[in-house]
């Protein structure tokens, strides 16, 4: 996930015309969260909850400070938090295809996990929680501000029970060239285009972990990883859990991937049509 600095490209404000939104089919939204959810906006944690869970306060970097822009200083909810809340939202696809929307905290610096047992699961646990991310044909392949579709997120494992830090590791999926230049590949690209739209450099989105599992298998896509001693490896990237009735505050605001002329993928404008309604009104928008 990201320092404010990669996603200014992609920032946009939530109060876009609904003319770029409408007669979408909203497909993908999450069912109904059960009692109890938590419907909190993202706010930052304090040290001794990321020392506790096995991180070191010293090793975030470009953390929230509640006047960088992508963040503010409001009324911490718990002890387990401080009073910086994130305004910056991010959406993704979970593993099954479902809109999901999160905001990233800080990334970690090399060596980011405390000596102990705790720095030793939260390592373990961050290295087996992946967030995919999608440059463009022609970007870096191992950076953040150049993706082609929104993020795919494994939150399977109980992440919201599991992981209280939010804590990831960039994967970063390319294409081989076995997708271009392969009647078998050609074929796959086309049939996922059909079902799923084109993402920014017009090769097809990819939705689901299914989705992503069958092309690797296929020789048609890579997955990558940032070296163990790059910064930006891991980081600290909570999903908001029931975004319905508050947990997209009023002056959050979402960055998707944009067009040149700065309107949302179409395939995936649902996003922002969520966003808007779950801002304005407390709930989904329906479908």
């Amino acid at each position: 996930m990201r320092s404010s600095t990669s996603y200014r490209r992609l920032v946009t404000t939530v109060l876009a015309s609904s003319m770029l939104v409408g007669g979408i089919a909203l497909a993908g939204v999450p069912a109904t969260a059960s009692d109890g959810a938590d419907n909190s906006p993202p706010f930052d944690f304090t040290d001794s909850f990321y020392r506790a869970n096995g991180v070191k306060p010293s090793a975030l970097v470009g953390r929230r400070n509640g006047t960088d822009g992508t963040s503010v200083v409001d009324t911490a909810p718990d002890a387990n938090h401080r009073n910086v809340r994130a305004t910056l939202t991010l959406p993704a696809y979970n593993d099954s295809g479902g809109i999901e929307y999160f905001t990233v905290l800080a990334d970690l610096a090399q060596r980011p996990f405390t000596a102990n047992a705790a720095g030793r699961a939260a390592r373990t646990l961050a290295e087996a929680s992946p967030v995919y991310v999608f440059p463009t044909l022609d970007g870096d392949p191992l950076a953040v501000n150049n993706n082609r579709q929104a993020d795919l997120v494994d939150m399977r494992h109980g992440y919201f029970s599991n992981n209280p830090l939010g804590l990831w590791v960039h994967v970063f999926v390319t294409w081989t060239p076995a997708a271009f230049n392969t009647a078998q590949g050609r074929a796959e690209l086309e049939e996922l285009t059909d079902r799923n739209g084109s993402s920014l450099d017009g090769t097809p989105i990819i939705k689901t972990l299914s989705e992503l599992r069958d092309l690797s298998e296929m020789g048609l896509v890579d997955k990558n990883r940032r070296p163990r001693t790059s910064v930006g490896r891991w980081f600290v990237c909570p999903v908001i859990e029931d975004p319905r009735d508050g947990g997209i505050a009023a002056d959050a605001f979402l960055a998707t991937v944009r067009r040149s002329d700065g309107t949302p993928l179409p395939a995936e404008r649902a996003f922002v049509t969520h966003f808007e309604s779950l801002q304005t009104t407390g709930d989904w928008a329906d479908e």
